[in-house]
């Protein structure tokens, strides 16, 4: 994937690892899978993809809008910094399938996505990467001064049977 990511990680005095400026933590993805496992057990399955897709929205805003003043990028390369990011990061190949800057929609596939450590068990679980994509999105909306909610929809998912997550964001229509 181009650079080497391991010439870009130290640890820092007080022992966090950091990628350039940023704090990590490595963690295995059963692990990341077994904390929205454990808040499906304990809150409902649609307050755990309720609160995934939520820190993942939010997640994704901070990023548009962090890559936006530090590199100056918009638009389409916005979210393809994001996605070059997460599959760098081993959250699975991120591809966009179709992006169409006016109306402000994106489809997005994943291979080897997070939902491989759930198993067929026959529902889409990929609610934070639905999230993200949908808050780099409104960013993207909010700069450029559509009044527009942006949303996130998993229409293919790796634990529902499917042979890759899909993800598509656009615009809210009740």
């Amino acid at each position: 994937m181009g650079e080497d990511i391991f010439s870009r990680l130290h640890v820092d005095e007080e022992g966090r690892l950091l990628l350039d400026d940023v704090p990590l933590i490595l963690a295995p993805r059963y692990f990341i899978a077994q904390l929205q496992k454990t808040m499906e057990e304990l809150a409902g399955e649609r307050a755990a993809a309720t609160m995934a897709y939520k820190a993942g929205f939010t997640s994704g805003y901070y990023f548009a809008e962090k890559q936006s003043k530090i590199f100056g990028v918009s638009g389409r390369e916005i979210l393809q910094t994001y996605l070059n990011i997460a599959s760098r990061r081993g959250w699975g190949k991120f591809t966009i399938v179709e992006y169409d800057q006016e109306k402000l929609t994106a489809k997005i596939t994943i291979q080897a996505s997070i939902a491989e450590e759930w198993g067929n068990v026959g529902r889409p679980v990929c609610h934070m990467w639905r999230g993200g994509i949908a808050g780099i999105l409104q960013y993207i909306a909010d700069t450029t001064g559509k009044k527009i909610r942006i949303v996130g929809k998993e229409t293919k998912c790796i634990a529902k049977g499917d042979p890759h997550c899909e993800i598509i964001a656009q615009p809210y229509t009740p």
